[in-house]
């Protein structure tokens, strides 16, 4: 193996090792967060369950966005008949969207803090009652729950369409909408669920 190849790889374990143990503690932080986001969003929507409910769509429907929008905005580059380039180089120049992509991931780990899940136990949805005192809001957080994976599943779709279609304008303006509309629509069924 060459000498170049080992000190790379020996250079990165410290890397995935800090990566490791930040994804760790994240989810452990993720594990302590609900009262605290929840008590925000209570306070910041005043108990109105149409204005929480807007909360929750924009923290559901943030990682599609971060997914994407880099690469719907990233024009293709014209190729040039004169300027031959290897296969590493042509690798090299495509742009990368790591940054957003891990706070994508980060958000998307984040949006499930306020909703308690259906499939997951009741004491999610006690700690929401006890922290907002509000059945109204209970109701809000347990419909979005049930829409939230839809909007994610549909954000990775589009952020998918944009970066296999990224030369076609027409389809990377629909990625944007899809990404866009999907919360927005699930905001609509859940405050006409509720009210």
């Amino acid at each position: 193996m060459p000498r170049e190849l080992v000190g790379r790889r020996m250079g990165e374990t410290p890397l995935v090792a800090a990566s490791v143990v930040a994804f760790l503690a994240y989810v452990w932080l993720l594990t302590r967060a609900t009262v605290p986001l929840v008590s925000l969003f209570h306070f910041a929507s005043d108990g109105r369950p149409k204005l929480y409910a807007a909360f929750l769509a924009i923290l559901v429907g943030a990682p599609g966005v971060l997914f994407v929008l880099p690469r719907a905005r990233r024009l293709p580059a014209a190729p040039s008949s004169t300027d031959v380039r290897s296969r590493r180089q042509r690798a090299a120049r495509r742009p990368s969207h790591l940054r957003t992509d891990l706070l994508g991931m980060a958000l998307l780990l984040l949006a499930q803090v306020p909703l308690p899940a259906p499939w997951g136990p009741v004491g999610k949805a006690a700690t929401i009652a006890n922290v907002t005192k509000s059945p109204d809001l209970v109701e809000v957080s347990a419909l979005f729950s049930s829409w939230s994976l839809s909007v994610m599943v549909l954000g990775v779709l589009a952020a998918v369409l944009a970066k296999v279609y990224n030369h076609a304008a027409g389809l990377r303006v629909i990625a944007i909408i899809t990404v866009v509309g999907c919360p927005v629509i699930a905001w609509l069924v859940v405050v006409r669920a509720v009210s």
